[in-house]
Parts: structure tokens; sequence; C-alpha cells
């Protein structure tokens, strides 16, 4: 039998500063993911443009098994497409794997709907 290979869903977010200004970026969907993660090189890059980041000196197991220090963490408004929810997430460095990860958590606040046969994520 043929297997279909599973594409990575990219979608583009805004994360809300206090102000309302829209930080736009580049979003990893991962419904495995237990946490939202942002990489400490996305975080160095925007971090200034919005407020209430608190340290965070949580040791995270990856799915390859290898721990990884947080920095940082955020919390604060969503935006995707219509759609707005309150997230927090985890800041550390993802290797390059992943710039911005939207895990199971988010995915839950926006009422995301996984059709595993057509391979769709819809909000």
């Amino acid at each position: 039998t043929l297997e279909r290979k599973a594409i990575p869903f990219i979608h583009n977010i805004a994360v809300k500063s206090t102000n309302g200004e829209l930080v736009w970026v580049c979003t990893l969907f991962d419904d495995g993911a237990m946490v939202n993660a942002m990489c400490t090189m996305v975080f160095d890059t925007i971090k200034h443009r919005l407020r209430g980041w608190t340290t965070n000196c949580q040791m995270l197991q990856m799915a390859n098994g290898t721990i990884i220090p947080a920095v940082a963490q955020w919390t604060g408004m969503v935006c995707m497409d219509k759609a707005e929810v309150q997230a927090t997430f985890i800041v550390f460095n993802s290797g390059r794997g992943w710039a911005f990860l939207l895990g199971k958590p988010l995915l839950q606040a926006l009422k995301a709907k996984h059709d595993y046969n057509a391979d769709q994520i819809t909000v």
C-alpha cells in the first residue's frame, strides 16, 4: 500500500503586544506538542515588542529524549484569522527545528479540529 506523507502545517499567527501591536510569526502546528513554544532565536528578535515576559527555569524533555532548559515564558493574546485567545509560550532553543510551535494547549483553546484523513486542521 502507498502511504501518504503528512505535510507539516505552517501558518502565520499574530501575538498581540500590550499596546495592541500585532507581531506576526510563522508557526508550525503540532498537536503532539504538550506546550506552545518559541525558539530563543525568535524570542531575541521580538521580546522588545512584547511585555509580560517572565523567567522560566523549567527543564523540558523533547520527543527524542533530550532535556532542554527553558529560558523564559510569555502569556498574552494570540490572533489567528478571526480567532483571538490567550496563550502561554515557553521559550527555549529549538536547535533551528522550528521558530514558533503551536502545540496542543493553543489548539484546544482555538477549538481546532484535526482531520487526519485529509491531513487538515480547521480553526
